[in-house]
């Protein structure tokens, strides 16, 4: 028999006592400080000792991330220790999932079972035994008995049928060993079931149902090492494993406690009917190889890595989650949700966090001065926006005085940035960073969150803590969402849709965030702190309440896509041109960012909706920032900033901007508004802060017009007599 604790990257505990309280048979949920500080600290010894055992290859991976990454507006990585680094092993890259709604028979809907055709078996400390029930004989329940093999405290069940199971079990198993086609129903009665040495619930083969019998507390905890019976065996490993599908129903409630590895999973299709789950892991919470279906439920997890994940990366049809109704309260060191094909979310109440959390972290741009922001580009000049002092070269902002060092910027002098360690003087020597002398503190040194190799297969991999995240499609159709993200908080590696729910973000970097394309058709989506708001390829917004704080840009249309061109990607540090675009047709949209407001390395295109921008007081940054136009053809924009990289709606709009230039800047606070000749409002906003250039257009406007722009104070009549006409006072 072997003996193997976890291993690559298993966050491993030296308790069980997980948030459980276990007394007679019935499990009751910690709620006060006592509960979550003991699963803190599984969570954080798990920590430890994968540092222990990675620290080499993490501060080597922090000394490259110093020495050789910048701040890159595609998409890959950023400037500082908040994880936003490209995944380096392998994902799924096509979808042909088709699926609006998850598909259950109704064998899996029921939750009910003829009490005259099941073994009844009774978990009595450290022994199983089958209970005789009067009536029995009558139905195939004797018949059944015979197909149970019991010793001592493991029950092997050999054939299709159901079996009642209450009671409680020290140290023991439930084994399901049937044909893939033959179904077998486990019916938790109040059942509390510990194994120290491998998974409590262990379905080699089979299509399980458990079925969670109304009003029942029901308790699965595995140990911290696992006793594999074959030499190199890397299964099971959660305290609920099947191999086959597997379905949870009725509506008591379950408590998992996953010591070793995951909480739940399985290595096919998954589903979720109905019942409570209160799971604690030290690594992903819920997994489905295949696929995670849930139609109803009250969820409560924290995780170690991934609160609940699809991890198929093979097969284009399979790999994803899709969540019809619930409630979903989840606490992940990792992803809060994560799929390989497809993330469908159709409704449902969810409160995520992970990591540090948006509020406990800072942005990236927090990090720096506007000054040294690397991601701040340019904006077009001369006729295209105002005169201002001090160009900044054409390319981006002016690196800091001095040589560059090859292959990256500099660190500052003094205090090392955070998230990253400074690279000691002289030559790395061959094979990585040298650990500092003196001794290293048990447990491993600790590396900053988000940065840490964490990756089921063992390979290197930076933690990604994003809220919701899909590699491919990713559809929110309904739902109220809370999420509280180190990293994104809704991100795909190519496509996100919005079509409804109410979404509210804090992230330490982008709100939502597409590697491709970026739909919003409806919904709420209120972002109250995020390094950039919005950010894909394409960003098409038909309709919606969107509201975006953001420490750099708003909206921003940029990355890396197969639509630039080798040339354009070669002449794309001169004119910032990648073919990105900015559509907005609909919606209500608020943006107040210290970057650019609306941002696109391309096209900036607005034919509907109600937009309006607070861009940046300071001169590094513009309200308006395109490579290519931005055309107006409809819709309502107000738009409010600094002087500095200012730009202003293209000439080719056709519908009538206003863009005014004053001398001196008005304080935060003040009233911006345009009126007509009778003093009716045609638009009207505050300043969210000091601001010294405006554009408005509007349906309303014409040329030949007057019109009375008031900042404050200060008003001014004007009389459009183009397109685009600019007034300066």
């Amino acid at each position: 028999m072997q003996k193997r604790e976890p291993d690559r990257n298993l966050r491993t505990t030296g308790d069980g006592a997980g948030g459980v309280v276990v007394t007679k048979g019935r499990a009751e949920k910690n709620t006060g400080n006592e509960g979550r500080q003991r699963i803190k600290k599984r969570l954080e010894l798990g920590k430890m000792e994968t540092g222990k055992r990675k620290i080499l290859a993490v501060l080597l991976g922090v000394l490259l991330v110093c020495t050789m990454s910048g701040c890159r507006r595609d998409g890959g990585e950023t400037e500082t220790g908040i994880a936003k680094a490209a995944d380096t092993s392998s994902h799924a890259s096509v979808s042909t999932v088709t699926l609006t709604e998850g598909k259950y028979s109704e064998e899996k809907l029921d939750d009910t079972w003829d009490e005259n055709q099941a073994v009844y078996l009774c978990l009595e400390n450290d022994k199983i035994t089958i209970e005789e029930r009067t009536g029995l004989e009558k139905g195939d329940g004797a018949a059944l008995k015979d197909k149970v093999e019991i010793t001592k405290s493991t029950a092997v069940i050999k054939s299709a049928g159901t079996y009642v199971f209450s009671g409680t079990l020290k140290d023991g198993q439930i084994i399901v060993d049937v044909d893939k086609e033959e179904t077998v129903r486990l019916v938790f009665n109040g059942v509390s079931l510990t194994c120290t040495s491998l998974a409590p619930v262990y379905l080699k083969g089979g299509n399980v149902i458990i079925t969670l019998t109304e009003g029942t507390e029901n308790t699965l905890e595995d140990g911290s090492v696992y006793e594999f019976e074959d030499e190199g065996a890397k299964e099971p490993k959660a305290a609920v494993f099947s191999k086959d599908d597997l379905t949870f129903n009725g509506t008591g409630t379950l408590h998992v406690i996953g010591n070793y590895c995951h909480g739940i999973q399985c290595k096919d299709d998954l589903k979720f009917i109905s019942g409570t789950y209160i799971i604690s892991a030290v690594n992903d919470g819920i997994v489905g190889k295949d696929s995670v279906s849930i139609r109803d439920g009250h969820f409560t997890i924290e995780s170690g890595d991934d609160g609940i994940k699809a991890s198929n990366t093979e097969d284009s049809d399979k790999g994803y989650v899709l969540i019809e109704n619930g409630f979903f309260q989840i606490m992940a060191d990792g992803d809060g949700i994560q799929a390989e094909t497809l993330l469908r979310i159709n409704g449902g109440d969810f409160e995520i966090t992970t990591g540090d959390g948006g509020q406990n972290v800072k942005t990236v741009s927090d990090m720096h001065s506007p000054d040294a922001r690397q991601g701040s580009k340019t904006g077009m000049l001369g006729d295209k926006g105002a005169e201002m002092e001090g160009r900044i070269p054409e390319g981006g902002m002016a690196p800091p005085e001095g040589d560059i060092p090859e292959g990256g910027m500099a660190p500052p002098e003094g205090d090392i940035p955070e998230g990253g360690m400074a690279p000691p003087e002289g030559d790395i020597p061959e094979g990585g960073m040298t650990p500092p002398e003196g001794d290293i503190p048990e447990g491993g040194m600790t590396p900053p969150k988000g940065d840490m190799p964490a990756h089921e297969d063992g390979e290197s991999e930076t933690v990604s803590t994003k809220g919701l995240k899909s590699y491919v499609e990713l559809i929110i159709a309904g739902g109220e969402f809370n999420l509280d993200t180190q990293d994104d908080g809704i991100h795909s590696n190519q496509n996100v849709m919005v079509q409804g729910g109410s979404i509210t973000v804090s992230t330490g970097d982008d709100g939502i965030h597409a590697e491709k394309t970026l739909i919003v058709d409806g919904g709420s989506i209120d972002i109250q702190k995020s390094y950039e708001g919005l950010e894909g390829f394409d960003i098409v917004i038909k309709d919606g309440d969107i509201k975006i704080e953001a420490s750099d840009d708003g909206i921003n249309a940029a990355g890396d896509s197969e639509a630039v061109t080798e040339e354009k990607k070669k002449d794309f540090m001169a004119d910032e041109d990648q073919g990105a675009s900015m559509t907005i047709n609909g919606g209500i949209i608020y943006v107040n960012a210290n970057g650019d407001g609306l941002d696109a390395n391309g096209d900036i295109f607005i034919g509907g909706g109600e937009v309006t921008v607070h861009g940046p007081a300071d001169g590094g940054n513009g309200t308006l920032d395109y490579a290519a136009s931005c055309r107006i053809t409809g819709g309502t924009l107000v738009a409010i900033g600094s002087i500095g990289m200012a730009q202003k709606p293209s000439e080719d709009s056709t519908q009538v901007s206003l863009v005014f230039q004053m001398d001196k800047a008005i304080q935060a606070g003040a009233v911006i508004s345009l009126k007509d000749k009778e003093g009716n409002t045609l638009a009207e906003t505050v300043t969210e802060k000091t601001a010294q250039w405006f554009a408005i257009s509007s349906p309303n406007l014409s040329v030949g017009e007057e019109y009375i722009f008031c900042a404050g104070t200060a008003e001014k009549e004007v009389k459009p007599t183009q397109i685009v006409s600019q007034f300066s006072f």
